[in-house]
């Protein structure tokens, strides 16, 4: 089973980069003809609007023909409005799905505010989608979908603007989590977070940062991931591929 994860496409009405690159990536999805699932994972949009989530979403449809798409929300989107634009249409906002293979997908939702005065872009975790992480961790093979990373990546300024309540988010991870995907760096990762659970953080569609570089700095290396999912008996296999995406 293959999974495609599209990430942080910040796509703004009149912004022609931003729309062309998440084309290019739909495409380069859409030539490899596996009607694989697709993951969306926050920063859809740069400002969030009906307009521009409408935008989104013709530009998904038209695209790619994937049945099975979802999506989460990041710190640029709008939750519930994100929600109303997308029913009806292919793209779903779920908080579960049992995949045909045996294995979960968990969506968790990192775009609340953050209690504590925290720099803007970073994100929390509700009690009950810690809740349910737990429970649903515990129970099934999960690959646990979330916007923010749960551990730190990246340089310092960017280690500022995570989730403020990430140690909680990491002890609702059970032993059952397969791997940990997310976006929000604008940037390959993949980091432990505890004995046989990795976190993976995918490229950005719209730009890249500069990671390297102590200073705020975008650049121009801009990705998706695939994930092949394999079971072997009672236990699965996840290889993750870096597919980068030319300008």
């Amino acid at each position: 089973m293959r999974i495609y994860q599209v990430s942080d496409c910040h796509l703004q009405i009149g912004n022609t980069e931003a729309s062309t690159n998440l084309v290019r990536a739909l495409q380069h999805i859409e030539g490899n003809g596996d009607g694989a699932i697709l993951l969306l994972t926050g920063d859809l949009v740069c400002n969030p609007s009906v307009d521009a989530y409408e935008h989104f979403r013709e530009i998904i449809e038209t695209h790619v023909s994937n049945s099975e798409i979802y999506a989460i929300a990041g710190n640029h989107d709008d939750f519930q409005m994100m929600k109303a634009v997308f029913n009806g249409s292919r793209i779903m906002v779920k908080k579960t799905v049992k995949l045909a293979n045996g294995c979960r997908l968990i969506f968790v939702d990192s775009s609340q505010k953050p209690l504590a005065n925290m720099p803007l872009g970073s994100g929390r975790v509700s009690n009950k989608d810690l809740s349910l992480l737990k429970k649903w961790s515990r129970k099934t093979p999960s690959i646990v979908v979330v916007h923010h990373p749960v551990v730190d990546v990246g340089t310092e300024w960017f280690t500022q603007i995570g989730i403020e309540n990430k140690a909680a988010v990491v002890r609702a991870i059970r032993h059952h989590t397969l791997s940990v995907i997310s976006g929000h760096a604008h940037s390959f990762f993949k980091v432990p977070i505890k004995e046989g659970i990795s976190q993976v953080v995918c490229p950005a569609t719209c730009y890249g940062f500069d990671h390297a570089n102590p200073c705020y700095e975008r650049n121009e290396d801009i990705g998706i991931m695939s994930y092949d999912i394999e079971r072997v008996g009672e236990t699965f296999d996840v290889q993750e591929s870096i597919m980068p995406i030319n300008r």
